[in-house]
């Protein structure tokens, strides 16, 4: 039993020293490093510099422009539903492996070698079966596990291995009189059996450019390919086949032309109908914006509906358009029904307020501490006490109560900036000139802040 035992570790030993020849052909030097693809529901597929990202409904890849191997890359972006996902992961993995098998496959599988070898060495010098035992069952699980890391590298190696270990694990839980054993399910992991395709050859790169730019749904994306391709075409003439060189570049350029044709019709029809709705809106008219609304709607689909996202994003802004012309009918509504009496009251303080505009050049001399002559500061004082009792009279409408209470305001502080002027001249009171200064200020500003008030509430509302 123990030499079986030992022969049977013998060969698992000999399994391992395998080398890479068997795999020589799997391999690929570093030159070749293998490019990934976006197969498309019809089978064509794209060359992916580098790995996709897929982001919600998107796909987002680099293609080379022209030679696979260049530098010059253009980044494309594609709707989710024009890939077959599956195929593309297949491949992906495909691509995966290949490059793995190309550079760190057989380093770690000799890594693998050296630590099963260790665990093979430590079982052989175990005179306890109770420890060969547990070394070699912790030796499985270690072969087990690596395929799984390792995209099933070499995986016929490894299920000899293990059907080894297994005999020799049997042999060994009956030198050892265990009576119950484990069986367990391994699902061996297989290498993708996905053929890789060969490079696209300059042309095809250029194909596939223009490929992408039909299938995108992105506009400004479909001219940036469209323009990309007809650069490539033109800097690499001399060294792509003649006429197919004439025949792609007139392809793309008649869709360049195409598209920019589009974005010049969109163009306009966004301005038109945002000075339309703009200027309606501005005025209340409420008809006007929705006549503007329909006159896109019909343009669009008299142009093929070409552009769904632009007239979804100014559809949108022409119903804020909208919206704004509704309230500010209403408020213009609303305005009318107050208009006589912001007329009436307008005229009912119209001469308190040109008797306060008359002050203004006394309450500047009493501001800069300049005057007025002591003689006539009673008068002036009567004259602003005139002014307030008349605004007292004055009932106004609501909307107008905050304008009038700032022109009493201003009414009551030239009174005060009069009757402090009189007193700091009695008494040569700085400090007193200094406050009559201050009062004569308040009602100067006062004043003005009431005009502006009456005359923004006289006047329509307007959209803002």
């Amino acid at each position: 039993m123990y030499n079986r035992r030992r022969f049977s570790l013998a060969v698992i030993a000999a399994l391992l020293a395998i080398g890479p020849g068997s795999l020589a052909a799997a391999q690929l030097p570093a030159a070749a490093k293998p490019l990934f693809r976006v197969i498309l529901n019809d089978g064509t597929a794209l060359v992916s510099f580098g790995e996709f990202t897929r982001v919600g409904d998107r796909i987002v890849f680099s293609m080379p422009l022209d030679s696979p191997r260049g530098d010059r890359l253009q980044l494309v972006n594609l709707p989710a539903s024009a890939v077959d996902w599956e195929s593309t992961q297949e491949y992906t993995d495909a691509t995966r492996y290949a490059q793995y098998v190309a550079t760190r496959a057989e380093a770690d599988f000799a890594v693998l070698t050296g630590e099963v070898a260790q665990a093979l060495s430590e079982i052989a010098l175990a005179k306890d079966p109770g420890r060969r035992l547990q070394l070699t069952e912790q030796t499985r699980r270690i072969i087990v596990a690596w395929p799984m890391e390792h995209y099933g590298y070499r995986s016929n190696d490894i299920n000899d291995m293990l059907s080894l270990l297994e005999g020799t694990i049997s042999e060994l839980r009956g030198a050892t009189g265990v009576r119950q054993f484990g069986f367990s399910l391994v699902a061996m992991i297989e290498p993708p059996t996905m053929p890789l395709l060969l490079d696209p050859t300059p042309s095809q790169a250029i194909d596939q450019v223009l490929l992408a730019a039909r299938l995108s749904d992105v506009p400004a994306e479909r001219i940036t390919l469209l323009r990309s391709a007809i650069g490539v075409i033109d800097e690499k003439a001399r060294s792509l086949p003649r006429i197919w060189a004439r025949q792609a570049r007139a392809s793309a350029q008649a869709m360049l032309n195409a598209e920019l044709e589009v974005e010049r019709r969109y163009a306009d029809l966004s301005r038109a109908a945002t000075a339309k709705a703009t200027s309606a809106a501005a005025e209340g008219n409420v008809r006007g914006v929705e006549q503007a609304v329909a006159r896109l709607q019909k343009n669009d689909r008299a142009f093929g509906e070409k552009r769904k996202d632009q007239v979804a994003s100014l559809l949108a802004l022409l119903q804020d358009r909208l919206d704004s012309a509704r309230r500010l009918r209403l408020m213009r509504d609303q305005w009318a029904g107050k208009a006589g009496a912001f007329r009436a009251y307008r005229h009912a303080v119209s001469g308190p307020i040109a008797r306060l505009a008359s002050l203004r050049s006394k309450l500047e001399d009493v501001k800069g501490l300049a005057g007025p002559d002591v003689a006539s500061l009673p008068d002036l004082m009567q004259r602003f006490e005139r002014v307030s009792r008349q605004l007292v009279m004055i009932a106004p409408p609501p909307d107008m109560a905050p304008a009038h209470a700032t022109l009493q305001s201003a009414a009551d502080l030239g009174q005060q900036a009069m009757r402090t002027r009189e007193r700091a001249a009695m008494q040569a009171d700085v400090a007193a000139a200094w406050d009559a200064s201050s009062a004569a200020a308040g009602s100067i500003l006062m004043l003005a802040q009431a005009r502006q008030q009456v005359d923004a509430i006289s006047r329509p509302p307007e959209l803002r």
